[in-house]
């Protein structure tokens, strides 16, 4: 049965009084015409009511709020529940706190995108390590299958479907179950979007792993939606943190099945047959990342295999296959399928029929699965040969396979900037954490190969004694 999306929408606006006093000072707000704007004085329909009033342009980029205490009184609440609203609002980067000058609206135009724009540029350093590109010398020739391509296609006229038939036969073969409708992407991220822009109302909740991409928290923020954590093991979401997720009754689920970054997990077909009856009769839309599944060697797992009406499953192919193969392929609920491909006929938004179809010649050239073949052994053993290094320094990284390593460590700032010093760049784990506490954790690709890793380990078993 494919479920029945959220229709909730906010339809409530300003209070004229509380309007009048915007225009007659609107470099500052006042607390009194604040309080007018509330119903629910609780510190989430705070929040969502400024969240709303802030995309709303309503209120204004720079505007100064009232004291955390000036607000309380006027709403007649503790300020406990003004400072719980404030964090709220600072976690989603509608609004910045100073402890001398005070609390500004930041504006909607901040939050798009800021997780992943907080991770810092490419350091000037040797050996970058702080994102996990792919090895350039691990891709497979894309010249090839490209001119295949071009001699194939008649692409002087538009396409008659968007989806490439070669392509779409090549992977409804591996598809792990009987997916109800298909389309494919300009990548992975392109895709999530989407589905988000077509399930997702303001304010829904989300169930997203405790540690995941940054990108992937974005598209969350992005759309308004605010971020429940779940906790994961080596297997997966831990079954009673899902079941205390879901009891906030969420809109939709979005899972990392395998390489997930940058923890390491991989669901197991074991773990889905425990989480399966938590979710069978929920409201719920699953939506599932599979982005480096060529490189993967844990098993192919999905919820689609036990709930097909409730799952979305997402693939791309630019870390294995390369980063101008922008394609990504959506798979699932019919209903949110078809919305998204209305939506990239109305923009335009579809890959090239050409690297759609150069693609499918790769995925079934023998000389190009031999080299993802080759690739993806590699990486396995850089990763493990990172792992090894930091487990004989007392240290405790995550996870059983992907492209990077997550690592606890005492003083990470110290250590990142310790191995700066050296040369060598990490990233903080600060972006990819829901409530952006992971600055006692760091992130180390693992893609490069280097001879780095006793010094690298070295800093870090220092920085966590």
């Amino acid at each position: 049965m494919i479920v029945e999306l959220s229709k909730h929408r906010l339809t409530d606006t300003l209070d004229p009084v509380a309007d009048a006093a915007l225009v007659r000072r609107p470099e500052r707000l006042h607390a009194s015409a604040l309080a007018l704007m509330f119903t629910d004085r609780s510190a989430r329909g705070i929040a969502d009511r400024l969240g709303d009033l802030i995309h709303s342009g309503q209120l204004a980029q720079g505007l100064r709020l009232p004291t955390v205490r000036a607000l309380a009184a006027a709403l007649h609440v503790g300020p406990t529940t003004i400072a719980s609203a404030w964090a709220r609002l600072r976690q989603r980067g509608l609004i910045h706190c100073d402890r001398r000058r005070g609390s500004f609206v930041r504006g909607p135009g901040a939050l798009a995108g800021r997780r992943f724009a907080s991770l810092p540029p490419p350091p000037p350093v040797r050996l970058d390590l702080s994102t996990a590109y792919p090895d350039p010398a691990l891709l497979p020739d894309l010249a090839g299958p490209m001119a295949v391509a071009v001699a194939g296609t008649h692409w002087r006229t538009y396409p008659e479907d968007t989806v490439d038939g070669q392509l779409a036969a090549v992977l409804h073969a591996t598809w792990p179950f009987e997916a109800e409708d298909f389309t494919v992407t300009s990548g992975a991220h392109d895709a999530l979007h989407r589905v988000a822009g077509v399930v997702l109302h303001p304010h829904d909740r989300v169930i997203v792993e405790e540690v995941a991409a940054a990108s992937l928290l974005d598209i969350v923020e992005d759309h308004r939606a605010q971020a429940v954590p779940v906790r994961c093991d080596d297997e997966g979401p831990l079954p009673e943190s899902l079941e205390a997720a879901l009891a906030t009754r969420p809109g939709m689920l979005l899972l990392q099945t395998r390489m997930a970054s940058p923890y390491g997990h991989a669901l197991s077909r074991r773990r889905a047959r425990t989480l399966m009856p938590m979710l069978a009769d929920r409201d719920i839309v699953i939506l599932e990342q599979d982005g480096a599944h060529e490189l993967a060697e844990t098993p192919d797992v999905s919820f689609g295999e036990f709930l097909p009406g409730k799952t979305l499953l997402v693939r791309s192919w630019n870390k294995s296959h390369g980063p101008h193969l922008r394609v990504g392929a959506l798979a699932g609920i019919r209903r949110v399928v078809s919305r998204v491909r209305a939506r990239q006929m109305a923009t335009g938004g579809w890959p090239s029929v050409l690297t759609q179809r150069a693609l499918a010649q790769m995925l079934s050239d023998p000389q190009t699965r031999e080299t993802i073949h080759r690739a993806r052994v590699t990486y396995r053993q850089r990763r493990q040969l990172m792992v090894e290094a930091l487990r004989e320094q007392g240290l405790s990284p995550t996870g059983i396979a992907g492209l990077s390593v997550w690592v606890p460590v005492g003083d990470a700032a110290t250590a990142i900037r310790s191995l700066a010093a050296d040369g060598i760049g990490i990233a903080s784990g600060a972006p990819f954490t829901v409530h952006g506490d992971g600055r006692s954790h760091v992130r180390i690709a693992t893609t490069l190969r280097h001879d780095e890793h006793t010094r690298i380990a070295r800093v870090l078993g220092e920085a966590h004694r």
